[in-house]
């Protein structure tokens, strides 16, 4: 079994988690890194599965519901099954932006994935913080804690209020974790490698 880095890339629906995960892929394949993606969709049509394999990516794909709790089993499958069979690098994965990422990690662990084995990338959207806070704190609560490395994306058109709040809900949320505003369609060499750390 080889023992490959693995990025979870968390955060609610819209949040631009497809957008960077395809643009990390994009870096390890540049590098000649050998990377496998694992989506996760709620529904019975993964968009985001048929752009990915357009670019030629592998991807394996949990359909029914959300990774981590009717469908732990199949993620623990396919886990087991690309560890086995496959060489890679860095395994990338997204769930649900609809999902708690918390429930993931108990799969993950059975898999060899400590949580210090796992870099979580939490990504924000500032646009939509107020709403976020209003309606979805149980989310923030699960989800922010977990984060190693928080990104607020969409700074080219969020307000300079809309991003500082995003950064105070963060940090009453995971104090010392490091935030990096970015606009993920114009990431720099120095982004890239941060978030690949």
């Amino acid at each position: 079994m080889n023992n490959p880095k693995l990025i979870l890339f968390t955060g609610f629906l819209g949040s631009g988690k497809t957008s960077l995960l395809l643009k990390i892929a994009k870096e390890l394949s540049q590098q000649q890194k050998r990377c496998a993606i694992i989506v996760n969709e709620v529904g019975e049509i993964g968009i985001d599965n048929l752009q990915m394999k357009k670019m030629g990516y592998d991807v394996w794909e949990i359909f029914g519901g959300c990774i981590c709790c009717t469908l732990a089993i199949s993620l623990d499958d396919t886990m087991h099954q690309l560890l086995e069979q496959y060489e890679t690098e860095y395994i990338l994965i997204e769930p649900s932006g609809a999902a708690d990422p918390s429930a993931l990690y108990p799969t993950l662990a059975r898999c060899g994935f400590t949580p210090e084995k796992i870099k979580n990338v939490m990504i924000m959207d500032p646009t939509r913080v107020e709403m976020l806070v209003e309606v979805l704190e149980p989310y923030l609560e699960a989800a922010i804690p977990l984060a190693d490395l928080a990104v607020i994306n969409k700074i080219d058109v969020a307000t300079a209020a809309e991003i500082e709040q995003s950064e105070q809900v963060i940090r009453q949320y995971n104090p010392g974790v490091s935030i990096a505003p970015i606009n993920v369609n114009e990431l720099t060499e120095n982004q890239l490698q941060e978030l690949l750390k």
